[in-house]
């Protein structure tokens, strides 16, 4: 760990300016201990350390006017680190030949930069090891105790002679356990421990990297640098396996073989790795498993990842889509209006509903998301689609509108029959009515008392006969010929009802408590009322009778009721006194037509209430209904249901 306050001088040489942004904020939010300087090509880099000194430089593999090879050709013993956004294992490997001392990956997200202070933090330890191992003879104690990593010594026979603190801290060992001991044991290898043929004896051993890796410095006389090894130790008498960079270095000490190893732990690194591809792994399950299709597709309008559900949605394999051309699997003049949407010059998402061809030339309706993939560079690399089959709503909207159509058709139908009736039924109704009417006039004196009742008879089922047809046209109306929507106050309109119906002096009528305002149709809200109280009144067998108007909140709806002391009406009646044409009493007694409650049950029903009716024979009826107490609109759906019956 680097424990000096002083700060690093750091040369950034990145021609993109998003990313020397990305990197400035980033030392700005971070704190980290570096005195930054950026260039943004070669050329300026190169005139920069012509008059500076840096202790590490973090470069661009790509520049406008080179290569980070470039850089690295024409410094000297200044670390490098090289960053880029291909993650090619070649250009990794021409870096590294080229001196690199590390190499960082660019991500869409700049995740990068997270790492950064830990890779720069791990090159300037590296170089000050190998400093120190280039001074290693002449100054060998103060390079143990400066390192900023582990360090031990070992001979030829792999036993250890000495160490720096660093290694005490990293196995959690003492110096005598350490020092003399084969480098297995020294260190708590499992596979040595209670062996006293120490290192190299466990049917573990050869393979051990760690151990190979001395062995080959010892063995060659040459250098091995950061090659990582996974073993297993007993810390305080429980296993841990950490992962260590090593890199080990000849020495000849008093004419012996030597090696100079240096252990850096880099387990919270891999942990951070290990838990990179768990999150990679999540969103493969997710793109893998997902309800929709998702393509990806390269520079080219190839595709080259796509998740089950695409070949499910078109009928196709893996060997019918990699590779395929997007424009293949479009109609042609679909293609034309995706490719007209333009999203890798606009670089943004975009939305549309368009089709697609699959196996056999099926068409497939389908809702598409486009999105552009972009390297580090913005450079646009290929698109993403996320799409949904909607072949099934769309069949379901061509139903709609089918249905919408045929009840267009039903109501203009009724509208015409409507017409008829009213045209054709009642005109000869009409002239029966005048016919009956002269006859009973020039012919008064013809009729006895028997005629006389048979032409008035005649003349009241014409009466009733029109009224049934005024009925039937008003429920047809109901629904069909709407008014504008007003704030009605039934303060003021049910007043007017009751002086429309006319109540005879021993029928009082009352308002129990203040009435609310509703906003809805005025006519139909009066038909209500209208016909609830000129029932209560027609009806009424008593002396003295009343009619109770009343209306309370209950469950977000206003809840009206009408309440007569009349007849009653035996409980068996309840639903059929709201069917059309149905009457309590024959028709030789009462002229009703048996449509006013038709009538209102649909009105009401119509505005999302419902009514009903409470009654005991001989102690009067009251009729119930409700409506929403937000505004009152018409229903659709209930009127075309209703047109459909």
């Amino acid at each position: 760990m680097i424990v000096e306050d002083t700060k690093h001088k750091i040369l950034l040489i990145e021609d993109n300016k998003l990313d020397q942004v990305a990197f400035t904020r980033f030392v700005k939010d971070e704190s980290p201990p570096y005195d930054c300087t950026i260039a943004g090509s070669v050329s300026e880099a190169q005139s920069i350390l012509d008059i500076e000194q840096f202790d590490i430089i973090v470069s661009d593999y790509r520049l406008g006017d080179g290569t980070a090879l470039d850089i690295l050709r024409s410094v000297k013993n200044i670390p490098v680190i090289v960053v880029t956004g291909s993650g090619d294992e070649e250009v990794a490997i021409n870096a590294w030949k080229a001196g690199a001392y590390d190499y960082l990956v660019k991500d869409l997200d700049r995740t990068y930069l997270k790492a950064m202070p830990k890779t720069i933090e791990n090159v300037i330890n590296h170089k000050r090891m190998e400093e120190a191992l280039d001074r290693k003879q002449r100054n060998l104690e103060a390079i143990f105790d400066a390192a900023p990593v582990g360090m031990l010594l070992a001979d030829e026979n792999m036993i250890v002679t000495r160490v720096n603190d660093a290694i005490r801290q990293i196995f959690h060992r003492d110096y005598p356990q350490i020092i003399g001991q084969q480098l297995g044991v020294a260190l708590g290898c499992t596979n040595s421990m209670g062996s006293q043929k120490a290192c190299g004896y466990s049917p573990a051993c050869p393979e051990c990297l760690l151990r190979k890796t001395t062995k080959s410095v010892l063995d060659s006389g040459r250098s091995v640098h950061n090659v990582e090894v996974h073993p297993t130790f007993n810390v305080d008498n429980r296993e841990v396996s950490p992962w260590f960079r090593v890199s080990a270095e000849p020495v000849m000490i008093d004419s012996c073989r030597h090696v100079v190893v240096a252990v850096d732990d880099i387990t919270e690194s891999k942990r951070a790795e290990h838990e990179r591809r768990l999150v990679e792994e999540k969103y493969r399950t997710i793109f893998e498993n997902s309800a929709v299709a998702i393509t990806v597709a390269d520079e080219q309008e190839r595709l080259v990842s796509w998740n089950k559900f695409t070949e499910e949605l078109l009928g196709l394999d893996e060997e019918d889509l990699f590779l395929r051309p997007v424009q293949s699997l479009y109609p042609p003049r679909e293609w034309e209006r995706i490719r007209a949407c333009d999203i890798r010059q606009k670089g943004m998402q975009h939305h549309l509903e368009t089709r697609m061809v699959g196996k056999g030339g099926r068409v497939i309706d389908i809702d598409i998301s486009l999105s552009i993939l972009r390297n580090f560079e913005g450079k646009a690399t290929g698109s993403i689609g996320v799409i949904r089959d909607v072949s099934e709503r769309r069949r379901a909207e061509v139903e709609q509108a089918r249905l919408l159509k045929e009840v267009a058709n039903i109501n203009k139908e009724l509208n015409d029959f409507a017409s008829i009736v009213s045209h054709d039924l009642k005109a000869p109704l009409r002239g029966i009515k005048a016919l009956a009417n002269w006859i009973s006039t020039d012919y008064a004196d013809k009729f006895d008392e028997d005629g006389i009742g048979q032409m008035n008879l005649l003349s009241s089922k014409v009466d009733w006969m029109y009224q049934l047809i005024e009925g039937v046209l008003e429920y047809s109306r109901v629904g069909r010929i709407k008014e504008e929507q007003v704030q009605v106050n039934l303060n003021d309109l049910v007043p007017k009802v009751v002086e429309m119906v006319s109540p005879a002096e021993n029928i009082a009528i009352t308002v129990e408590n203040e009435l609310p305002t509703v906003e809805c149709e005025q006519t139909r809200i009066t038909q209500v009322f209208q016909n609830l109280v000129s029932n209560a009144v027609k009806y009424m067998d008593k002396a003295q009778g009343y009619v109770n108007i009343d209306c309370v909140e209950e469950d977000g709806f206003w809840k009206f009721s009408i309440a007569d002391n009349g007849p009653g009406i035996e409980e068996k009646h309840f639903e059929r006194i709201f069917q059309m044409f149905q009457t309590l009493t024959s028709r030789e007694k009462s002229e009703s037509t048996g449509v006013g409650l038709t009538v209102v049950k649909k009105i009401v029903e119509s505005y999302g209430g419902r009514i009903w009716v409470e009654s005991k024979v001989g102690e009067g009826s009251t009729f119930f209904f409700t409506l929403p107490k937000q505004e009152v609109q018409m229903s659709s759906a209930s009127l075309e249901a209703d047109i459909a019956r």
